[in-house]
């Protein structure tokens, strides 16, 4: 059996190199990283038939087992003997036989590593399934650690596959009982499939910072970078004046997420805002309208940070992209009326304190002056720093009050304007 393994193992060393392209993330790499010592238990969501393969070459140098149901056993003696060969652990679920967790425990204080899928199938929801315990009872046997991994599941030629390993975590920690009850043991199980939730966090966390960075070279942003320089110089006609209101006057140098509050005149607000804060790849939320037959134009928009928002229905795929790039680190611009309000006498919509709190990052409110003359320079003012308590829940009367206040603040920017001095 060894044999075949090591065999195996050999040659589709390279073949999951190609196929699985790990990105490994680390809760604290100091306490568990991918060179595990003794034995433990590897606890993870379940997105694919190829999770186990791809765990497999995940932890160097340790051979890994798994429970796996009666169900591939099923499937003729071949795929049987390479399931047993590779490192499965039968269990009859229609037979309620527990034999296996006395060999999960033996293998264990072999100093082994054992995964289970508590979800018991395969869950491509983006929530986790209902946890099934059985593995709480092996870990306070076997007195092993539980190391708790997450997966996102996608295995391709063109994709590459992410996951994040948890701290270990012993259950003798919180519990001191060896045969707990059932309340207890949900406790626990409660504890595990809430740690998977926060290694899942950790992970979107981490694939926003890749998707949506706001510092470095990212040959991915050469278009958006191309569109500032290109702003840049358009700068030439439009001769913005920048005018920074506060004490500190940091307005403009704005350190991670932030979202951008502005009124609506012209055409040309993206572009004096994108001008404005030209030391930071910028995000506008742009209406479909710019968008809808118009493909050409809508891949340059996107390329240069625009992100699509349908109106006329509750776009959930534009609101979460926007919270994705507030989260990691981004500024998003979004203008106050939805639209060009050349009387600036419109209600106010409120997906920006929306996005801001969901976000939990500050808002801060400018005022784009509209321009009396052809040739007359653009000028820009900013507001200082507005910040939201998001130590509540933000009710649907806060976040219309919160919006009121920040439409006060923008036309007072415009009212007190005098040559640009406050």
């Amino acid at each position: 059996m060894i044999i075949l393994y090591i065999i195996g193992y050999i040659f589709a060393w390279p073949v999951q190199f190609i196929f699985f392209k790990k990105k490994v993330y680390y809760e604290d790499k100091k306490d568990t990283n991918r060179k595990v010592k003794g034995g433990a238990l590897i606890i993870s969501n379940h997105k694919s038939l190829f999770d186990f393969m791809m765990s497999m070459f995940l932890f160097y140098f340790k051979k890994l087992y798994c429970i796996m149901s009666e169900l591939i056993y099923s499937h003729g003696p071949i795929l049987s003997l390479l399931t047993t060969v590779m490192g499965g652990i039968k269990t009859d679920r229609k037979k309620y036989d527990f034999s296996f967790i006395d060999k999960s425990v033996n293998l264990l204080n072999k100093n082994k590593l054992l995964m289970i899928y508590p979800e018991g199938r395969i869950n491509k929801e983006n929530s986790l399934a209902k946890f099934h315990p059985t593995y709480i009872l092996i870990a306070l046997k076997s007195n092993k650690p539980i190391i708790p991994i997450y997966t996102d599941g996608k295995y391709s030629l063109f994709k590459r596959t992410r996951v994040v390993i948890g701290k270990k975590i012993y259950l003798r920690d919180y519990t001191n009982s060896l045969n707990p009850d059932k309340e207890e043991i949900e406790r626990l199980n409660n504890i595990i499939k809430n740690k998977i939730n926060e290694l899942k966090r950790i992970y979107q966390n981490k694939l926003n910072d890749e998707l949506y960075p706001n510092k470095g070279l990212h040959f991915k942003y050469f278009s958006k970078d191309m569109g500032r320089i290109l702003t840049f110089i358009l700068n030439g006609w439009y001769r913005l004046k920048v005018f920074n209101k506060g004490r500190h006057k940091k307005n403009l140098k704005i350190k991670g997420g932030a979202v951008v509050f502005a009124n609506h005149t012209s055409f040309a607000d993206p572009l004096l805002t994108i001008n404005a804060y030209w030391r930071r790849r910028i995000y506008i939320v742009t209406a479909e309208v710019l968008f809808d037959g118009h493909p050409k134009r809508s891949k340059l928009l996107e390329k240069i940070g625009c992100i699509r928002v349908d109106r006329n229905t509750n776009d959930i795929d534009a609101y979460k992209k926007i919270i994705d790039v507030l989260k990691a680190g981004n500024i998003v611009v979004v203008f106050g009326p939805g639209h060009i309000d050349v009387g600036e006498n419109e209600d106010y919509k409120d997906g920006a304190v929306l996005f801001a709190s969901k976000a939990k990052v500050p808002i801060y409110p400018i005022y784009i002056c509209k321009r009396e003359k052809k040739f007359e320079r653009f000028k820009l003012i900013c507001g200082e720093r507005y910040d939201i308590d998001y130590s509540k829940r933000l009710k649907e009367e806060d976040v219309t009050k919160i919006t009121n206040d920040l439409k006060n603040k923008i036309m007072e920017l415009r009212d007190n304007y005098k040559d640009g001095k406050f």
